[in-house]
């Protein structure tokens, strides 16, 4: 089964694509940090509990755990009905959200910012320690990347990277769990802009470096057990 990322990457692979797609992430990031404040403040203005009760639903759903449950799901029925396409963009799901969520963990244990919620504690990035408290197991001090929001963008942003033109609308699930993480309070709009850059940019490269490995694992050639798939 070849993987199609020739046919699909073609022109986005150009020097010029990746320049002016370099220069939207810095724009979006830069305006993200200044609108963080404006952003809670909106939030805030505009809580409810009926739309904090959606915002928590797709919060406890669409975490990475959640994901995995639900793309592996998938994965095992597109494998019993032999389908070879669906079971490589699976893989390609799966890889990629995991890297993302583990990504944007790494760097939220380590940068040691506050979330908007944190109470007793001023605004800042402390990295590892603050007022002699170590802060790895501090869950307050977690705030940048958002880890659901990262997992979320790759997992469906590798639908988009694959099949382009409509598979984008894929990522509305992504969006709305985004949404829901500012909504709760839990995140800065810099930090889920940041990691929705982070999901879609791991998407892509596991999408165009490690799907054609995996799309000749699903073939066959690298002994996967699947023999008759479409």
């Amino acid at each position: 089964m070849a993987h199609p990322t020739g046919f699909f990457f073609k022109a986005n692979t150009s020097l010029r694509f990746r320049i002016a797609s370099l220069a939207v992430a810095v724009v979006a990031i830069g305006t993200a940090f200044l609108l963080d404040d404006g952003c809670i403040q909106w939030m805030l203005a505009h809580h409810t509990p009926a739309w904090a009760h959606v915002a928590g639903a797709l919060s406890r759903w669409g975490d990475w755990p959640e994901l995995m449950a639900l793309g592996l799901t998938l994965l095992l029925i597109a494998w019993a009905r032999h389908s070879r396409g669906l079971v490589h963009l699976l893989l390609c799901m799966i890889t990629a959200s995991t890297l993302a969520g583990a990504s944007a963990n790494a760097v939220r244990l380590l940068s040691g910012r506050t979330r908007p919620n944190a109470v007793g504690v001023k605004p800042g990035w402390y990295g590892l320690w603050y007022e002699r408290q170590f802060l790895l197991g501090k869950n307050s001090f977690h705030g940048f990347p958002s880890g659901h929001t990262a997992a979320a963008f790759a997992f469906f942003g590798t639908v988009g990277w694959a099949r382009r033109g409509w598979a984008w609308l894929f990522l509305g699930p992504a969006a709305a769990i985004g949404w829901s993480r500012l909504y709760l309070n839990a995140h800065r709009l810099s930090d889920v802009t940041v990691a929705l850059i982070l999901g879609l940019l791991l998407a892509y490269v596991v999408w165009t470096r490690a799907g054609p490995a995996l799309a000749r694992l699903v073939a066959g050639q690298g002994g996967w057990p699947l023999a008759r798939g479409r």
